[in-house]
């Protein structure tokens, strides 16, 4: 890789970088057998010096695929994470008792040594909410609500809560979390309305890998606007893409190519919001994947932090159907060539 020396001498510098597990696997491979590809991604990255560990979150994937839940997986991973920080990208909230969200994310920063993150989205898979008896135009309310009882939950006794969607009376939890005001809360937003959401009730609006550059322009406006009106601190979004570093560029996006495409194709016949994903690689790939070999990726992530001032980056590498050594593969790798020239 060439370094770019005069880039290294930009004060500020230092980016954080973590992984999403991104724990959704084929059937063909064994519960046990994934579990373990998990712990072992994340000793690598914790050996290659990435800061944090981050799980998805998703029910029902039916009888083809399968998904870790994110809470349990992360609370065992931790073990294998000293100092990295353990988060939810994202925690299906809308479709939880905020009661419960707030004690076990509690528990779970106390497990963690105060380095939790709650990654929160309001979903958008039908067979979700009908298998939760949930009505699903009512997700939006349901998490504003949520992440507002949860927050009252980690710093108050005695709550009382009478809203449209959850009511609570003279209720308090213990053990509260060890950050003083809980955790931070990234919360993921798919459209322009969910991103003006997030700015005003989280600590930070975390995009989707999905996201085009395109979107992602627009709605830092949205972003930005909407937390100067609410006079809230103006936090740089978590910027979650999909990335793939391999020795060289033909080998990074043949790898991904079958594996991508599939995923997107999901997202498409489940009626993902936002934008249109039933396009082509080429297509999907200049707007959304940071790919190729060490170079590229560097070059890439410099232009995220340079147009939008990236702060901390979270990447998924693990693709539906992918040989999962080959995620491996690329954690080594970027640790070794591309990580430190952000230190």
């Amino acid at each position: 890789m060439r370094l770019r020396l005069c880039i290294l001498e930009i004060s500020g510098c230092i980016l954080k970088f973590g992984i999403d597990l991104y724990p959704h696997f084929s059937t063909e491979l064994s519960g046990a057998s994934a579990f373990e590809f998990a712990v072992r991604q994340v000793q690598i990255a914790h050996e290659v010096g990435f800061d944090g560990i981050f799980a998805s979150h998703h029910y029902a994937l039916g009888p083809s695929e399968q998904m870790f839940q994110p809470i349990p997986l992360l609370a065992r991973l931790a073990a294998e994470a000293p100092s990295m920080t353990i988060g939810t990208a994202v925690y299906l909230l809308s479709m939880h008792n905020p009661l419960e969200a707030a004690e076990v994310m509690a528990t779970l920063d106390i497990i963690t040594g105060g380095r939790t993150v709650f990654g929160v989205g309001q979903g958008y898979r039908d067979i979700e909410f009908s298998s939760m008896g949930i009505r699903k135009e009512t997700r939006g309310e349901r998490m504003s609500e949520a992440v507002e009882i949860v927050r009252r939950l980690w710093v108050e006794d005695n709550v009382t809560w009478k809203g449209k969607h959850f009511h609570l009376n003279d209720v308090t939890i213990n053990p509260k979390p060890i950050q003083q005001k809980g955790p931070p809360i990234w919360m993921g937003g798919d459209t322009l309305r969910g991103v003006a959401r997030a700015a005003s009730i989280a600590d930070s609006w975390l995009t989707s890998p999905r996201h085009s550059k395109s979107f992602i322009r627009s709605a830092v406006n949205i972003y930005k606007d909407q937390r100067s009106m609410l006079n809230l601190p103006l936090s740089p979004p978590i910027f979650f893409r999909e990335m793939y570093v391999a020795p060289t560029r033909k080998e990074a996006e043949t790898l991904i190519m079958n594996s991508f495409k599939r995923l997107y194709n999901v997202y498409h016949r489940a009626g993902q919001p936002g934008e249109r994903y039933d396009r082509s690689f080429q297509e999907l790939k200049e707007e959304r994947i940071i790919v190729g070999d060490p170079e590229d990726v560097y070059t890439e992530i410099q232009k995220y932090r340079e147009e939008f001032g990236a702060e901390y980056m979270l990447f998924r590498i693990y693709y539906l159907g992918m040989d999962p050594e080959k995620s491996v593969d690329c954690i080594k790798l970027f640790g070794r060539e591309v990580l430190p020239y952000f230190r």
